[in-house]
């Protein structure tokens, strides 16, 4: 990573994580050299970036300031991993579940119409890798994640594919709150990945629509459950 992109970690954490409150001024330019320790060409092209993230506004003659929260770029992955990492935003995570729950069944549908050769080869990768790691978790759940990036890449639309960090980001935040190890869990979840490969490689659409809405309907359960445990643990 360049200076420019830990920075940019730095302080975009910062900001989403709530050092600074939504809607106060931020230090000035000078202020953010000197706090950094870096030149004001650095923190210039920071905050060009964390704009473009509607984390930071930049009013002319004004100063900096950050953005209210409902503002924020929630389908920018950096911005996702940076507020989950500090603990799941029970809204935000029920808003980003219900947008999988409405559009994955579709990608799934679009993908068992559209995808290639070279999509079915990387989709049944991805399963063989998750199959093969039922106990080696971490490497479990990055071959899931692929799969699922793999069977977006395969509906072909160029606009839906800009979700895919999102979605990723979205799967790491709430792993620990929606996985189960147990054996007949295991089980159930590569028999639902497999039945979406099945259903994709056969070009079946809705057989794959199907069995891609009890995977996601199966998950957000899990993870509604999760975040009322966790609110519950909480109060």
């Amino acid at each position: 990573m360049t200076k420019t992109d830990r920075l940019t970690r730095l302080f975009g954490k910062q900001i989403a994580q709530g050092e600074f409150a939504p809607g106060s001024a931020l230090p000035s330019e000078s202020e953010l050299c000197e706090r950094f320790d870096t030149s004001r060409n650095v923190v210039r092209e920071v905050i060009k970036v964390l704009s473009t993230k509607r984390l930071i506004d930049a009013q002319r003659h004004r100063g900096l300031f950050v953005m209210a929260s409902e503002h924020w770029n929630y389908l920018d992955a950096d911005v996702l991993e940076w507020v989950l990492e500090k603990g799941a935003n029970p809204s935000l995570v029920r808003s980003l579940i219900e947008v999988r729950s409405l559009i994955e069944p579709t990608i799934s549908r679009w993908a068992a119409e559209r995808a290639t050769a070279v999509d079915l080869v990387e989709i049944e990768a991805n399963f063989n890798q998750m199959a093969a790691n039922l106990k080696n978790l971490p490497v479990f759940h990055e071959a899931d994640i692929r799969f699922h990036h793999a069977v977006l890449v395969a509906s072909r639309n160029l606009v839906i594919q800009q979700l895919s960090d999102a979605v990723g980001a979205l799967q790491r935040a709430i792993f620990d709150i929606t996985f189960q190890t147990g054996p007949e869990h295991m089980e159930l979840t590569i028999k639902e990945h497999h039945d979406l490969f099945d259903a994709i490689r056969r070009k079946n659409p809705e057989a794959a629509e199907e069995a891609s809405r009890r995977m996601v309907t199966r998950t957000a359960s899990r993870a509604i459950a999760g975040l009322e445990r966790a609110e519950g643990a909480g109060s």
